[in-house]
């Protein structure tokens, strides 16, 4: 997501119903009646969870934290659009790189149908491992606990209250740092991914893109069969497209009207 207020859902939004219903058979077919309820009450009330709670979706077993909407993110239906994608492209790829992997939801779900995957998180690595090991996949995640930018430094990061997928690296802060970020170049070489692994990465940086890019350029230009999934607005005038035409060339694809696809060429 881009650096604006994290957006809360509302029963008077009708153009949002379809969503909410793909949600809500999302919990019932798993039966996770918890995340019924807890979804149903924020979509009414804007109120998050108050315990913690363990529960499995199709994507694999959670801890919902308290007051967090981490019950959203375990549900199929969230960035749908991207999830059929990768399960269409499932015997495309062998590699996983999740920057900006929130809880793990991705990488959980991938490592299960037998992907080696990168967890790349500043935030919620905590919640992230948890959820890793209440799936018995430590052999499979390999999680680096920091951001991506351009170089290797300690920052602040801004962290909405309850929304912490929404977490920013805040450059104007004169907070304290709270957290650190690294180069792409530098995480990958640490992971040891082959270079002509078959990779497939999210990059979800909370407008950091270009920066994680330009500190990836290596990595990036060295492999030989890479497809990057990114957010896309309007606004942003191809910036992130741009930048990976600086590396090297690429074809888009949009995968709906906010999340795109690259594929190196």
């Amino acid at each position: 997501m881009s650096q604006v207020e994290a957006y809360k859902p509302s029963w008077k939004n009708l153009s949002k119903y379809g969503v909410y219903i793909h949600y809500f058979v999302e919990y019932l077919k798993h039966g996770d009646l918890k995340s019924l309820g807890a979804s149903l009450k924020y979509v009414l009330t804007h109120k998050l969870p108050q315990q913690d709670y363990t529960t499995s979706s199709g994507m694999g077993k959670f801890l919902i934290r308290k007051n967090t909407t981490d019950f959203q993110f375990i549900n199929y239906a969230y960035e749908k659009s991207i999830k059929d994608y990768l399960r269409n492209n499932l015997n495309n790829f062998d590699v996983f790189i999740d920057l900006g992997a929130c809880i793990g939801e991705y990488s959980i779900w991938l490592a299960k149908e037998g992907k080696q995957c990168i967890a790349v998180e500043p935030v919620n690595y905590k919640g992230l491992i948890n959820n890793i090991q209440l799936n018995g996949l430590q052999d499979r995640i390999r999680v680096f606990p920091c951001g991506v930018g351009d170089k290797k430094e300690k920052v602040f990061f801004n962290i909405p209250d309850g929304v912490t997928s929404s977490s920013f690296m805040d450059k104007e802060s004169t907070n304290e740092p709270n957290g650190e970020i690294d180069t792409l170049d530098n995480i990958m070489a640490a992971a040891g991914i082959a270079k002509d692994a078959r990779i497939i990465m999210k990059l979800d940086v909370e407008g950091m893109e270009p920066e994680a890019i330009r500190g990836g350029a290596n990595f990036i230009n060295s492999c030989s069969n890479l497809r990057v999934i990114y957010e896309h607005f309007p606004e942003d005038d191809y910036r992130n497209d741009k930048c990976l035409l600086a590396v090297c060339s690429f074809t888009f694809n949009n995968l709906d009207e906010v999340n795109r696809v690259a594929t190196k060429v």
